[in-house]
């Protein structure tokens, strides 16, 4: 019996992470330096992340929580 639990979470991340790595710019899909794919993927991450969590107002210099 195959646990298939979180097949319909992983098949939508997935999809949005491919999303993300096709909306690169080609420049970046087709960087030949080392470590680029890993550059590459902890950005889409990132931008995964940011998505999901919720937004805040981010604090101005000089802002005054008196």
């Amino acid at each position: 019996m195959i646990d298939d639990r979180l097949l319909d979470h992983w098949e939508r991340e997935s999809a949005a992470r491919a999303r993300l790595r096709e909306s690169l710019p080609a420049s970046w899909r087709n960087d030949p330096r080392p470590n680029m794919e890993v550059v590459r993927e902890l950005y889409i991450e990132a931008m995964l992340r940011m998505k999901l969590e919720p937004t805040a107002r981010p604090l101005a210099i000089g802002d005054d929580d008196r």
